[in-house]
Protein backbone atom coordinates (compact mmCIF):
# COMPACT_ATOMS: atom_id res chain seq x y z
CA UNK A 1 0.00 0.00 0.00
CA UNK A 2 1.35 3.43 -0.96
CA UNK A 3 1.64 6.36 1.43
CA UNK A 4 -1.27 8.15 -0.28
CA UNK A 5 -3.55 5.14 0.17
CA UNK A 6 -2.80 4.86 3.90
CA UNK A 7 -5.16 6.34 6.51
CA UNK A 8 -2.76 9.18 7.37
CA UNK A 9 -2.03 9.81 3.69
CA UNK A 10 -5.74 10.06 2.84
CA UNK A 11 -6.32 12.50 5.70
CA UNK A 12 -3.30 14.57 4.68
CA UNK A 13 -4.41 14.89 1.05
CA UNK A 14 -7.96 15.59 2.17
CA UNK A 15 -6.71 18.60 4.15
CA UNK A 16 -4.65 19.75 1.17
CA UNK A 17 -7.59 19.56 -1.21
CA UNK A 18 -10.10 21.11 1.19
CA UNK A 19 -8.03 23.93 2.72
CA UNK A 20 -4.62 24.47 1.13
CA UNK A 21 -5.46 24.29 -2.57
CA UNK A 22 -8.41 26.76 -2.37
CA UNK A 23 -6.13 29.20 -0.54
CA UNK A 24 -3.50 28.85 -3.27
CA UNK A 25 -6.06 29.27 -6.05
CA UNK A 26 -7.40 32.49 -4.53
CA UNK A 27 -3.90 33.93 -4.60
CA UNK A 28 -3.34 32.75 -8.16
CA UNK A 29 -0.38 30.53 -7.35
CA UNK A 30 0.90 28.46 -10.27
CA UNK A 31 2.25 24.92 -9.85
CA UNK A 32 5.76 25.98 -10.89
CA UNK A 33 5.73 28.82 -8.39
CA UNK A 34 4.80 26.39 -5.63
CA UNK A 35 7.56 24.02 -6.77
CA UNK A 36 10.14 26.81 -6.55
CA UNK A 37 8.76 27.94 -3.18
CA UNK A 38 9.16 24.40 -1.88
CA UNK A 39 12.79 24.39 -2.96
CA UNK A 40 13.37 27.71 -1.19
CA UNK A 41 11.94 26.27 2.03
CA UNK A 42 14.20 23.23 1.56
CA UNK A 43 17.31 25.38 1.11
CA UNK A 44 16.50 27.05 4.43
CA UNK A 45 16.17 23.72 6.31
CA UNK A 46 19.85 23.60 7.43
CA UNK A 47 19.57 27.19 8.69
CA UNK A 48 16.44 26.24 10.60
CA UNK A 49 18.12 23.24 12.21
CA UNK A 50 21.10 25.41 13.16
CA UNK A 51 18.72 27.59 15.20
CA UNK A 52 16.59 24.78 16.70
CA UNK A 53 15.21 21.40 15.54
CA UNK A 54 11.71 22.92 15.66
CA UNK A 55 12.54 25.41 12.91
CA UNK A 56 14.16 22.71 10.84
CA UNK A 57 11.03 20.57 11.28
CA UNK A 58 8.75 23.46 10.30
CA UNK A 59 10.71 24.31 7.14
CA UNK A 60 10.88 20.63 6.23
CA UNK A 61 7.10 20.39 6.66
CA UNK A 62 6.48 23.49 4.52
CA UNK A 63 8.74 22.12 1.78
CA UNK A 64 6.89 18.80 1.94
CA UNK A 65 3.49 20.48 1.69
CA UNK A 66 4.64 22.47 -1.34
CA UNK A 67 5.97 19.30 -2.94
CA UNK A 68 2.57 17.62 -2.51
CA UNK A 69 0.50 20.63 -3.51
CA UNK A 70 2.18 21.53 -6.82
CA UNK A 71 1.08 18.35 -8.57
CA UNK A 72 -2.44 18.51 -7.13
CA UNK A 73 -2.82 22.12 -8.21
CA UNK A 74 -1.51 21.33 -11.69
CA UNK A 75 -4.12 18.60 -12.14
CA UNK A 76 -7.01 20.63 -10.72
CA UNK A 77 -6.26 23.76 -12.76
CA UNK A 78 -5.31 22.00 -15.98
CA UNK A 79 -1.81 23.49 -15.83
CA UNK A 80 -0.03 20.14 -15.81
CA UNK A 81 2.88 20.22 -18.24
CA UNK A 82 5.93 18.19 -19.22
CA UNK A 83 8.21 21.03 -18.17
CA UNK A 84 6.44 21.29 -14.81
CA UNK A 85 7.10 17.61 -14.15
CA UNK A 86 10.71 18.03 -15.24
CA UNK A 87 11.18 21.07 -13.01
CA UNK A 88 9.58 19.32 -10.04
CA UNK A 89 11.79 16.23 -10.37
CA UNK A 90 14.93 18.31 -10.86
CA UNK A 91 14.33 20.57 -7.86
CA UNK A 92 13.41 17.55 -5.73
CA UNK A 93 17.06 16.48 -5.99
CA UNK A 94 18.12 19.89 -4.67
CA UNK A 95 15.59 19.65 -1.83
CA UNK A 96 16.71 16.12 -0.91
CA UNK A 97 20.27 17.38 -0.49
CA UNK A 98 19.31 20.25 1.79
CA UNK A 99 16.96 18.06 3.85
CA UNK A 100 19.75 15.67 4.82
CA UNK A 101 22.16 18.60 5.25
CA UNK A 102 19.83 19.87 7.94
CA UNK A 103 20.53 16.79 10.04
CA UNK A 104 24.25 17.05 9.24
CA UNK A 105 24.16 20.54 10.79
CA UNK A 106 23.01 19.00 14.08
CA UNK A 107 26.02 16.66 14.01
CA UNK A 108 28.23 19.67 13.29
CA UNK A 109 26.77 21.60 16.22
CA UNK A 110 27.49 18.63 18.47
CA UNK A 111 31.09 18.73 17.26
CA UNK A 112 31.91 15.05 17.85
CA UNK A 113 32.48 12.24 15.38
CA UNK A 114 32.24 14.70 12.49
CA UNK A 115 34.21 12.58 10.02
CA UNK A 116 32.02 9.55 10.65
CA UNK A 117 28.84 11.65 10.49
CA UNK A 118 29.92 13.28 7.23
CA UNK A 119 30.71 9.93 5.63
CA UNK A 120 27.30 8.56 6.66
CA UNK A 121 25.48 11.63 5.37
CA UNK A 122 27.30 11.26 2.04
CA UNK A 123 26.23 7.60 1.94
CA UNK A 124 22.64 8.70 2.56
CA UNK A 125 22.89 11.17 -0.32
CA UNK A 126 24.35 8.50 -2.58
CA UNK A 127 21.46 6.11 -1.94
CA UNK A 128 18.86 8.89 -2.25
CA UNK A 129 20.27 9.80 -5.66
CA UNK A 130 20.52 6.14 -6.66
CA UNK A 131 16.83 5.59 -5.85
CA UNK A 132 15.89 8.52 -8.08
CA UNK A 133 18.35 7.60 -10.83
CA UNK A 134 17.12 4.01 -11.09
CA UNK A 135 13.55 5.28 -11.40
CA UNK A 136 14.52 7.81 -14.09
CA UNK A 137 16.42 5.20 -16.12
CA UNK A 138 13.58 2.72 -15.75
CA UNK A 139 10.99 5.23 -16.94
CA UNK A 140 13.25 6.14 -19.87
CA UNK A 141 13.10 2.46 -20.81
CA UNK A 142 9.30 2.52 -20.53
CA UNK A 143 9.13 0.74 -17.16
CA UNK A 144 7.11 2.07 -14.22
CA UNK A 145 9.27 2.08 -11.09
CA UNK A 146 7.22 3.29 -8.13
CA UNK A 147 8.20 0.30 -5.98
CA UNK A 148 10.28 0.48 -2.82
CA UNK A 149 10.13 1.18 0.86
CA UNK A 150 11.57 4.70 0.77
CA UNK A 151 10.08 6.56 -2.16
CA UNK A 152 10.35 10.32 -1.94
CA UNK A 153 7.17 10.87 0.05
CA UNK A 154 8.17 8.16 2.51
CA UNK A 155 11.62 9.75 2.91
CA UNK A 156 10.12 13.13 3.71
CA UNK A 157 7.68 11.60 6.21
CA UNK A 158 10.55 9.68 7.81
CA UNK A 159 12.63 12.85 8.19
CA UNK A 160 9.66 14.73 9.65
CA UNK A 161 9.17 12.01 12.27
CA UNK A 162 12.92 11.97 12.92
CA UNK A 163 12.99 15.76 13.40
CA UNK A 164 9.89 15.63 15.62
CA UNK A 165 11.56 13.08 17.90
CA UNK A 166 14.58 15.38 18.18
CA UNK A 167 12.25 18.15 19.34
CA UNK A 168 10.44 16.15 22.01
CA UNK A 169 13.50 14.21 23.24
CA UNK A 170 16.30 16.82 23.19
CA UNK A 171 18.24 15.01 25.92
CA UNK A 172 18.62 12.00 23.58
CA UNK A 173 19.59 14.03 20.50
CA UNK A 174 22.96 12.39 19.86
CA UNK A 175 21.55 8.87 20.02
CA UNK A 176 18.50 9.79 17.93
CA UNK A 177 20.71 11.37 15.29
CA UNK A 178 22.88 8.28 14.90
CA UNK A 179 20.01 5.80 15.08
CA UNK A 180 17.87 7.85 12.70
CA UNK A 181 20.67 8.25 10.16
CA UNK A 182 21.63 4.57 10.29
CA UNK A 183 18.05 3.40 9.74
CA UNK A 184 17.62 5.95 6.96
CA UNK A 185 20.72 4.73 5.11
CA UNK A 186 19.75 1.07 5.44
CA UNK A 187 16.17 1.75 4.29
CA UNK A 188 17.36 3.79 1.29
CA UNK A 189 19.92 1.13 0.34
CA UNK A 190 17.20 -1.52 0.56
CA UNK A 191 14.89 0.60 -1.62
CA UNK A 192 17.57 1.07 -4.27
CA UNK A 193 18.01 -2.69 -4.31
CA UNK A 194 14.25 -3.23 -4.59
CA UNK A 195 14.09 -0.98 -7.64
CA UNK A 196 17.07 -2.60 -9.35
CA UNK A 197 15.53 -6.04 -8.84
CA UNK A 198 12.16 -4.75 -10.10
CA UNK A 199 13.72 -3.34 -13.27
CA UNK A 200 15.73 -6.52 -13.84
CA UNK A 201 12.55 -8.58 -13.52
CA UNK A 202 10.63 -6.33 -15.92
CA UNK A 203 13.41 -6.34 -18.49
CA UNK A 204 13.62 -10.14 -18.30
CA UNK A 205 9.98 -10.27 -19.40
CA UNK A 206 10.59 -8.19 -22.50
Amino acid sequence: MSWRESFIGRRYYSVLERWILPWMKKREFTPNRITISGMIFAVMVPVGFSAHPFWGFLLLALAGIADSADGLLARETGLKSSFGGFLDSSLDRVSDTFFIMGFWVLFWLDGRWMLEATIMVLLALMFINLISYVKARAEAAGISCEVGLMGRTSRVVYMLVWAFLLIIFPWSMEGLLWIGLTIFILACAFTAGQRVVHVRTQLADI
